[in-house]
């Protein structure tokens, strides 16, 4: 059996003794006490890697210890021992990070058990689910938000020592041909052996991230100069574009590479990733792969015909955006219950884009409040054509950003389109990213229950990634937890995946909270999610996103498997 240290901070010999004793009636034995009736030295305490949970005594300093460790990011799980039962005070206590309370009088062998075999297992998964959450999880390089902490980091050393750090933005002409001709299999290859590709052109000290489908950034630290980054970017440009093999068949790619250098280029992070991505569109611009370092001096007209800018207007202006829906399945029937209206960029000349490719950029320029008001118009009306189709009982999901949310007429817009689509709120849902909800959790707060009146309900969307505030879960009007596919990925054989899983669906069960889990793929994940009582799956399993118009083909087939009547 795992042994798990625990740590006792009390000046009260009675409390080591009561304590101590308890811990060591525990079957299987698991627990080794540490004890320190001293508190000369509590932050060395709290930051030891070998104690496993912290048992302290309530007292006049421990506001202090508390606001101190979470100043110096200590993660040790923190239990206080209260003279009485007050939970305003345990309330307040839990803001300064305390995780749990015990009550002398009342320390019964089981309670204390329970109380320190929780935190440590919460302890770990919050552990796994933050190495998990700032990775991509086809490549294993950084995502966005790693990719951003890294950055930021990077700049940092740079001013306190006094060097330059580059950034490379790189993306692959033409991969939606890739994804078209030789299938999304094929094109996951092709994108990690690139970026294994490019691993093996960095130093220890440089860094890689995938920013969307075919894009990645990579940081270089300690560049010595212009002409060091020019040689660095064509040889990775060398490397993505030596042949390699998909289907039998000899495939070769084009990539561009847009450069920025700080602090030369720029000062603050979101303008350095604007500028070297408007390098790699001016790279792009020109057939074959080709390098650009940003420069004021070259025509970055956010206007001109080349800009990812002006595409994205014209996409506005055009209509070129589109809604697909991905399948949600309820588990205990088969039945279709519900769809996340996904978007996508019918692009003039690169096809089909995925969100990935172009929201972070929608974002960066003030466009999400128009399209998204398109979004949720194309919902609605989705939800009346099924209806007229005879698809019933059927929700509707969609993704909303932080920019929406900013809209004061957001509640009356919403309103507005219900109320001319002729659909039913009660089956639109809104789905939330931690994110969103930690810019602003008040404002957010007041505009979820402004629109809960209309009868709309809200999902947490890829729950577990973010994991700092609970109380959100408590606090907020959330109905549904949607599980990342990247605690999905690899059931049931990862027992990381299974105790993050697991431990999502029974919170959210105690919480009376559906649960939906993103990216199920395999049998295997699907009947495990079952078995562990998740209610709700989507995932390529079932379907990808589609368009509406094969909607009542896929509930056909849905329907012939189940061997049950086609609609209610």
């Amino acid at each position: 059996m795992e042994q798990h240290t625990v740590l006792i901070i009390s000046e009260s010999s009675a409390d080591h003794a009561i304590l101590s004793a308890s811990l060591g009636r525990a079957v299987p034995a698991r627990f080794n006490l540490a004890s320190s009736e001293s508190m000369d030295r509590p932050l060395e305490a709290l930051l030891d890697p070998m104690v496993d949970a912290v048992i302290m005594a309530y007292g006049p300093e421990t506001e202090y210890l508390l606001r101190l460790a979470q100043k110096n990011q200590a993660t040790v799980p923190l239990i206080l021992l209260l003279d009485e039962q007050d939970d305003r005070l345990a309330e307040q206590l839990r803001e300064y990070g305390a995780q749990d309370y015990l009550v002398r009088g009342q320390l019964q062998d089981a309670l204390v058990h329970r109380v320190l075999d929780y935190s440590i297992q919460l302890k770990r998964a919050r552990d796994t689910i933050k190495q998990l959450s700032s990775r991509d999880s086809l490549t294993g390089a950084l995502n966005r938000t790693g990719f951003r902490a890294h950055m930021e980091r990077a700049m940092e050393r740079s001013e306190r020592y006094g060097f330059s750090t580059a950034l490379l933005y790189i993306n692959m002409d033409q991969f939606a041909n890739i994804n078209d001709h030789y299938g999304e299999t094929d094109g996951d290859l092709l994108i990690k052996t690139i970026s294994r590709r490019l691993i093996n052109k960095m130093r220890s000290t440089d860094s890689i991230a995938r920013l969307g489908g075919d894009e990645f950034a990579i940081v270089l630290e300690d560049v010595s100069s212009v002409k060091d980054v020019e040689l660095i970017a064509e040889k990775m440009i060398k490397s993505i574009t030596a042949p390699m093999i998909l289907s039998e068949q000899q495939v070769s790619i084009d990539a561009s590479i847009g450069a920025v250098i700080y602090p030369d280029d720029g000062k603050e992070f979101p303008e350095l990733v604007d500028y070297a991505r408007s390098a790699m569109q001016e790279a792009k611009s020109v057939a074959g792969s080709k390098f650009v370092r940003y420069s004021e001096q070259l025509s970055f007209d956010h206007g001109g015909s080349t800009s990812l800018a002006a595409e994205l207007r014209t996409a506005v202006r055009k209509n070129q955006f589109e809604l697909h829906y991905q399948p949600r399945i309820d588990l205990a029937t088969g039945r279709l219950c519900g769809l996340e209206a996904l978007l996508r960029w019918n692009h003039p000349e690169r096809g089909l884009l995925c969100p990935g490719e172009f929201i972070a950029a929608c974002e960066d320029m003030g466009l999400m409040r128009t399209i998204g008001y398109q979004v949720i118009q194309h919902a609605c009306s989705a939800q009346v054509w099924m209806e007229e189709q005879g698809i019933r009982d059927v929700d509707v999901a969609v993704n909303i950003s932080f920019s929406q949310f900013q809209d004061d007429r957001f509640g009356d817009i919403v309103k507005d389109i219900i109320k001319r689509s002729g659909s039913d709120a009660s089956r639109l849902e809104f789905e939330l990213t931690e994110t969103t909800i930690l810019k602003s959790p008040d404002a957010v707060k007041r505009r979820m229950d402004e629109l809960r009146q209309l009868g709309i309900s809200f999902s947490l969307d890829d729950f577990g990634t973010g994991f700092s505030q609970l109380s959100h879960l408590t606090e907020l009007p959330i109905s549904a937890l949607k599980i990342d596919a990247r605690f999905v990925r690899d059931l049931p054989n990862s027992p990381q995946q299974e105790a993050v899983c697991t431990m999502i669906i029974e919170m959210a069960r105690r919480l009376g909270m559906m649960v939906v889990a993103e990216g199920a793929e395999t049998h295997e994940q699907v009947e495990y999610l079952r078995e562990q009582q998740c209610q709700q799956v989507q995932g390529f399993y079932y379907s990808p996103a589609i368009p509406l118009q094969q909607l009542p083909r896929f509930v056909k087939e849905l329907h012939f498997k189940r061997r049950e009547p086609l609609f209610s």
